[in-house]
């Protein structure tokens, strides 16, 4: 009967040590993404807002903020007067990471660039430069088709 008990503590903490580190490993990798300077937290002090995209354009899109690609988990909203981004990833959230809304008039010097092996823009953002972000060209096709594009209102 005791060997039982003993049996049954050793499973609870085995439990309870998984748990705790599995926490571990989350809480890590929401720390760590979008950590670089010119990335989304920059993009978040500067244009940081408190609600999503209210009409998204485009939903589970992929771009890159800074240097972290941000894949199949941005929703791309536009109006006249800014670009709004959010972030949610599944099972996970917004990953610590607010909803921005970037005025068009943030917008400088665009290059062009790839974005995993199909075209894409690069646009440096604010001036002093904020941050850089690479629109692929189905967001830009997006942005066109509702009237809105970084390079001024279609």
């Amino acid at each position: 009967m005791e060997t039982m008990y003993l049996l049954f503590l050793v499973e609870i903490l085995f439990l309870v040590l998984v748990g705790l580190g599995l926490w571990a490993v989350l809480r890590a990798l929401r720390r760590r993404s979008g950590g670089s300077p010119a990335g989304w937290l920059a993009l978040e002090a500067a244009w940081g807002v408190a609600e999503a995209p209210g009409r998204p354009i485009v939903t589970r899109g992929t771009l890159v903020v800074g240097k972290v690609l941000w894949r199949n988990c941005v929703t791309v909203g536009a109006d006249a007067d800014a670009l709004h981004l959010a972030v949610k990833v599944p099972l996970l959230g917004a990953m610590g990471r607010g909803p921005v809304r970037i005025p068009w008039t943030a917008f400088r010097s665009p290059e062009p660039a790839k974005l995993q092996w199909r075209d894409a823009t690069l646009w440096h953002l604010g001036t002093p430069e904020v941050a850089t972000l690479t629109l692929p060209s189905e967001i830009d096709a997006a942005l066109r088709a509702s009237g809105h594009h970084p390079g001024g209102t279609v």
